[in-house]
């Protein structure tokens, strides 16, 4: 039975959920109303690539803010409010050029909202043990499911416009549910057991540099999965109706990891839980390159909940234990920018190797996932040597 967190951690899913409804939405029918304002294919590719960028340079400066006097609940609410005012303004406008400035001011906004989330969250583990990380964050994928097989369903009878519409309905909820559930605290860092007071800038130490490394690469071991997984399927001759069913098998098992595993997160395993994604990764992308029929790929798609579901509990776990009082957004922002590159990067690299190897550009990706693994194992053994050297100063059960 699907767990159901109450009080606080209650209103930590509803933020994830929020924050998550609208990905749902975005990722698989923006490009169709993208199309339906007359762009052409090669400048739909140029739109949707502008985010991943916009991501890269900016994410990182947002997330301080986190950390200052803007806090956590005015940061996404704000960034909400001006992702409802883009949407809106999208409707209006015509014209790639157009389209594609409004769509990069839209990716700044959208840059802080999910990574502030998980701070909330993780800042609430540190205050309270009775929290489970996996089981509030559960209700962002679950949320992502329902949003996208809702929208299919709601677009099988109304105009492309609809998009759009139910995108900028998603954000005015988000921006709600951000000023409703987070905190009327300072900085994100703060603790509300005392009176906030300025923190000096902190460095990232070494160990979550290393673990940044670990799950920037793991998690952009998937980047030829995502981009080219349903079109190679579809070229085997698998039928949209199973395509579909492989891709929910994956959020499925990701839901299901959190919901096992989730509880690890700030409690001493989050190495382990790197490791563990990327071996799964390594082992994951060499098979489906050997094109393995529809059983095994069933079953490798549920190694997804290793391999993203895993690898995310890993990072956020070591986030809470490594990173410094004062400078969790700031840590939160770079971890985010560090994914979105490598993510961009290795897109990139699967949209040079498909066409000319096949399902060899699953091959490529192990590498990704390998360095993943060596990543992981130094930050493991950075953290035992110098276990005082971050955070808080009590947190030495980090490495497993």
């Amino acid at each position: 039975m699907m767990p159901r967190p109450t009080g606080l951690g209650a209103r930590l899913a509803a933020l994830h959920a929020a924050s998550f409804g609208g990905i749902g939405v975005y990722v698989p029918f923006f490009p169709i109303w993208l199309e339906s304002r007359g762009l052409p294919a090669s400048w739909i590719g140029i739109v949707l690539a502008v985010p991943i960028i916009v991501r890269i340079l900016v994410t990182a400066p947002l997330m301080t803010l986190a950390d200052r006097s803007v806090g956590a609940r005015r940061l996404i609410a704000g960034a909400c409010f001006a992702v409802s005012a883009i949407y809106l303004t999208l409707l209006a406008v015509s014209g790639p050029v157009a389209i594609a400035v409004l769509v990069a001011l839209m990716a700044v906004a959208q840059a802080p909202i999910i990574p502030t989330a998980d701070l909330v969250t993780i800042q609430a583990i540190r205050r309270d043990s009775r929290l489970d990380y996996g089981r509030v964050r559960l209700w962002g994928s679950i949320a992502f499911l329902i949003a996208s097989i809702g929208g299919g369903y709601l677009l099988e009878v109304l105009p492309a416009d609809a998009v759009v519409w139910f995108l900028f309905s998603l954000a005015v909820g988000a921006m709600a549910t951000a000023w409703a559930v987070v905190p009327e605290s300072a900085p994100a860092h703060a603790d509300l057991r005392r009176e906030s007071v300025p923190a000096a800038p902190a460095g990232i130490p070494l160990a979550l540099w290393f673990v940044i490394g670990a799950g920037a690469c793991t998690q952009a071991s998937h980047g030829a999965l995502y981009a080219f997984g349903s079109i190679h399927w579809r070229d085997l001759g698998f039928s949209s109706a199973t395509i579909g069913l492989l891709w929910a098998v994956g959020v499925v098992a990701e839901i299901l990891v959190f919901a096992v595993l989730g509880r690890s997160v700030g409690r001493g395993s989050a190495l382990g839980l790197l490791l563990l994604g990327a071996g799964a990764g390594m082992i994951r992308f060499a098979a489906l390159a050997a094109d393995p029929g529809l059983a095994a790929t069933f079953v490798l798609q549920a190694l997804h909940g290793l391999t993203f579901g895993a690898t995310h509990l890993g990072t956020m776990g070591a986030l809470a234990q490594l990173a410094p009082e004062g400078g969790r957004g700031r840590a939160q922002g770079v971890m985010a920018s560090a994914h979105a590159f490598a993510m961009a990067s290795a897109t990139g690299l699967s949209g040079l190797l498909f066409r000319a190897a096949g399902p060899l550009v699953f091959l490529a990706m192990v590498p990704l996932a390998a360095a993943g693994l060596a990543f992981a194992l130094l930050a493991r053994r950075t953290a035992r040597a110098h276990p005082q050297s971050a955070g808080d100063g009590g947190w030495t059960r980090l490495p497993s």
